[in-house]
């Protein structure tokens, strides 16, 4: 289409927006890792952008919610309000989520990781996901930028065509 990007994969050790390069976080308080967090959030946004997009593929949500309840049993409005506190880093970005959604995160879960060659997901990893779509969509209504929730279950054309007709208005 033309634009000038670029893209940013969670876990990947080139992510700018990830200190710890797609690595779990060593052991430290929860304010230390917050504020690890700001300064790299910080320092992103002292660079130059000279592209149109930037794509940031769940850097954002996926890698920090996980970490904030694993490691710390943080509570959503710690969640909400750590999220809330670098997204207000970057709001001169205009930027927007699109979360992508299933119905059924058991069945999406089972999906995932049949084409990942990954064993059956138990009871107990089911249960944290769901939890976690939970955990997603509370902090997703509480987040200072606009946001777009996508059911992956109706196809990925119909969510690339979504998307494409957000950014391009």
């Amino acid at each position: 289409m033309g634009y000038k990007g670029n893209c940013y994969l969670e876990g990947a050790n080139d992510n700018p927006l990830d200190p710890f390069g797609g690595k779990y976080p060593p052991v430290m308080s929860i304010e230390e890792f917050s504020e690890i967090y700001l300064q790299c959030w910080k320092r992103f946004m002292e660079a130059k952008f000279d592209n149109d997009f930037i794509i940031v593929d769940g850097t954002l949500l996926h890698h920090q919610i996980n970490d904030l309840i694993r490691e710390y049993s943080a509570s959503d409005e710690v969640i909400a309000n750590q999220l809330s506190n670098l997204l207000n880093i970057i709001l001169r970005l205009n930027p927007i989520i699109f979360y992508f959604s299933s119905c059924n995160v058991a069945q999406r879960l089972a999906l995932a990781c049949r084409s990942r060659k990954q064993s059956v997901p138990t009871e107990e990893q089911i249960g944290f996901w769901e939890n976690r779509k939970r955990v997603d969509l509370y902090v997703l209504e509480r987040l200072p930028i606009e946001s777009h929730i996508l059911d992956v279950d109706n196809g990925w054309d119909l969510i690339l065509n979504t998307i494409v007709d957000y950014i391009t208005v």
